[in-house]
């Protein structure tokens, strides 16, 4: 491997924040089939095997993230959101901001083409480093690099809103434990008819009051329902 490989490797490795025993297993991680199909006198392997195991490690160590973070929500809630943090668009997003398009080894013919910074070739090598990581360390470890790479993700709130039923989720806790139902009344709503805001109160027997906003009844249902669902289940903890 030459000395501008290595420089290269060492700064995507700077990013990662892990540096790999076997340079040779993260450079294969960013050498695109289209650069091995065009370059067969070196005998190099291409990163789709790869690919193949970053996919399982990305998802297994993002459940066991959400898994942490999110002891209370449901399967088909961490199901939701587990798709929606290792999106393509997510993905190639992170690769993006590791510049691993800089370091991927791909043929005349996709450079040409702009293959460089397209959505899939991002996401698809990023994949292929989790790999590379793994095999080079353990789960611990990669889940850690994870973690710390999409923290920003996983802190995202309008994510965890979209993910999880929050109202269902209100209910059943309501009739669980206080043996009622919540109820939803519209307390105001201002603005244009093109653009109101309503003002949303949910009631808890005499339990609990809690207020929510937004551009629809529904929307504004949901956020009075997670401010009370999140108070009751500090309660239960």
């Amino acid at each position: 491997m030459d000395k501008k490989r290595l420089d290269i490797l060492n700064n995507l490795e700077e990013k990662l924040g892990y540096c790999c025993r076997d340079k040779n297993l993260l450079s294969t991680a960013l050498t695109h089939r289209s650069y091995v199909n065009e370059n067969q006198q070196l005998s190099a392997a291409d990163n789709e095997r790869l690919e193949f195991l970053g996919d399982s490690i990305l998802g297994a160590c993002v459940s066991d993230l959400l898994i942490e973070r999110y002891p209370f929500f449901s399967e088909g809630s961490l199901t939701k959101m587990r798709a929606a943090i290792v999106s393509e668009e997510n993905l190639a997003q992170l690769g993006r901001e590791l510049q691993i398009g800089d370091c991927l080894l791909i043929g005349r013919g996709e450079e040409n083409s702009g293959s460089r910074n397209k959505e899939s070739f991002l996401a698809n090598t990023f994949e292929a480093v989790i790999a590379a990581i793994y095999i080079d360390s353990d789960f611990n470890n990669v889940k850690n690099i994870i973690k710390r790479i999409i923290k920003p993700l996983l802190e995202n709130d309008k994510l965890n809103s979209e993910c999880f039923d929050y109202k269902t989720a209100l209910q059943e806790l309501c009739q669980k434990k206080y043996k009622t139902v919540p109820i939803y009344m519209v307390v105001d709503s201002k603005g244009p008819e093109h653009a109101k805001i309503f003002e949303v109160r949910v009631v808890i027997a005499d339990k609990l009051t809690e207020y929510g906003s937004g551009k629809s009844k529904k929307e504004a249902e949901k956020q009075a329902a997670q401010k009370a669902w999140e108070i009751l289940q500090n309660e239960a903890e």
